[in-house]
């Protein structure tokens, strides 16, 4: 009887824990690609997103959608990027590389064409409602220069915001009361049952 008793408590966690990831699904809520002009990103060229909010509980990926081909001529690409509001600013200059030691994308696709996702913020949580002011501007250059190039040629980019959302409220419901209740019982070193063990 103990041994089955420890088989459904087990159960019921892993039913648990289940019910939490199907009843979460990551969306994504913003998405926007940036049209490049022919000659290339210029250095002055600073893409600008508005972005609102809707809670500061749901945690964010942020990510840039980057698609390049074998005329790209460098082996990584460098960005500036800022999220702000009227509270707030955060400036990061970010590095990715594009190539490996032998000259070969790391970039998904196939032929000349290759698409790479870099990410710049995971999991991440805006700190209020206010809208999101994102600004991007390429800062690429080749080994051994300190100063950037004027263009970065041969490169399209989106910028994708995805997050976790819980669809299904009363399942969330359920499952916050179900691990309540278990933790409550097993502070108390009780067995589901209500017996002490």
């Amino acid at each position: 009887m103990e041994i089955q008793k420890k088989i459904i408590r087990k159960l019921i966690i892993v039913v648990m824990f289940s019910s939490i990831l199907s009843a979460c699904k990551q969306s994504i809520v913003f998405e926007k690609t940036i049209d490049i002009d022919k000659q290339g990103w210029h250095k002055d060229s600073i893409i600008d997103i508005y972005y609102q909010p809707v809670d500061t509980i749901q945690s964010y990926d942020l990510f840039f959608l980057v698609r390049n081909d074998n005329k790209y001529p460098y082996s990584n690409l460098f960005l500036i990027a800022s999220i702000e509001n009227d509270n707030q600013k955060f400036t990061d200059t970010l590095e990715y590389e594009m190539a490996d030691a032998s000259g070969n994308w790391l970039g998904s696709g196939f032929g000349d064409l290759k698409e790479s996702k870099l990410i710049f913020k995971k999991n991440y949580r805006f700190s209020d409602t206010l809208p999101v002011h994102l600004r991007v501007e390429q800062a690429s250059r080749k080994t051994g220069q300190t100063m950037g190039d004027e263009y970065c040629p041969e490169l399209n980019i989106g910028i994708i915001l995805k997050t976790y959302w819980l669809h299904n409220k009363h399942m969330l419901y359920m499952i916050l009361h179900l691990k309540c209740w278990f933790t409550f019982r097993w502070m108390r070193n009780d067995d589901l049952f209500g017996a002490n063990v």
